[in-house]
């Protein structure tokens, strides 16, 4: 590669990394409210990265070294993009607009796919967690029932959900932690909305905030919770089969249909031209 090559590497690189920390940036600013000011006081980063590591958290990576591991991957994916677009660009002997041009884009599929990959993850472990999450309160209900208190209820669950459901048992854990530490649960539970996204944490905090002032049965009031999220799950689970009906409606028309339209029409068509081949040679 020649040094008009490198030039136009560099420069690619440098344009990837900037519009990467622009989108960034602008994403940290749309997100900016009461989640953010959760993370940025537990943090006390800046905005762009607290944005950055809370979206790794929310994926499962929650661990400093998980997430450097993956912000060091991250870069080396639009590195390795960008210079492989610009490589490609000058082996075909193309001009250093285009050199440039395809080493943006090179660099851009490379920032995205890690993007990709962690959204998938995250949409895959929030399903996770919404759906364990009545089952945990089952759990936590019985258990208070049966004369344990919260915190130690709070333990048992946790320790019974590490088989099937083992990234809501290390939530709980987390939450205990910091219970331990003085946090107060509702502010606790808070916390692990800010990192999961999920509002059944916020929602539990509110009910027990809410049982604690007003005196009243804690299992009860976490039977009529789980009931209620059970419920919404069962309306979202409904909705989603339905849009998934409707989306089916497309592959179906473009790969069922000329398959029909083949063995309807087919036969058809052969009998004409053994008809016309028929009375062409009479």
């Amino acid at each position: 590669m020649n040094s008009t090559s490198w030039i136009a590497g560099a420069a690619t690189f440098a344009a990837v990394l900037g519009t990467a920390w622009l989108a960034q940036r602008s994403s940290a600013k749309a997100a900016a409210g009461e989640r953010a000011r959760l993370w940025s006081e537990e943090g006390g980063r800046s905005e762009t990265f607290a944005s950055y590591r809370r979206e790794l958290a929310d994926a499962g990576l929650g661990d400093s070294g998980e997430q450097l591991s993956f912000g060091a991957l991250h870069v080396l994916c639009a590195v390795g993009g960008a210079l492989g677009g610009a490589a490609f660009a000058s082996r075909g002997g193309e001009t250093g607009a285009i050199t440039v041009l395809l080493g943006w884009l090179g660099g851009a599929l490379g920032w995205w796919l890690p993007k990709y990959w962690l959204g998938a993850r995250r949409a895959q472990r929030k399903l996770a967690l919404s759906v364990e999450f009545p089952v945990m309160l089952d759990l936590l209900q019985i258990s208070m029932q049966g004369g344990m208190s919260l915190g130690a209820a709070w333990k048992s669950v946790s320790s019974s959900l590490d088989g099937r459901g083992a990234a809501l048992a290390d939530e709980m854990r987390r939450v205990d932690l910091e219970v331990g530490f003085g946090k107060p649960w509702a502010r606790a539970l808070e916390s692990a909305t800010a990192r999961t996204g999920l509002d059944e944490f916020r929602s539990l905090g509110l009910l027990l905030e809410q049982t604690e002032r007003f005196g009243t049965e804690m299992s009860r009031a976490i039977a009529v919770l789980a009931d209620s999220l059970r419920h919404s799950e069962l309306a979202s689970l409904e909705e989603r089969a339905h849009e998934a009906s409707v989306k089916m409606l497309f592959p179906l028309a473009i790969f069922l249909l000329p398959a029909t339209l083949l063995l309807v029409v087919g036969p058809l068509l052969s009998m004409l031209f053994e008809a016309l081949q028929r009375a062409n040679a009479e």
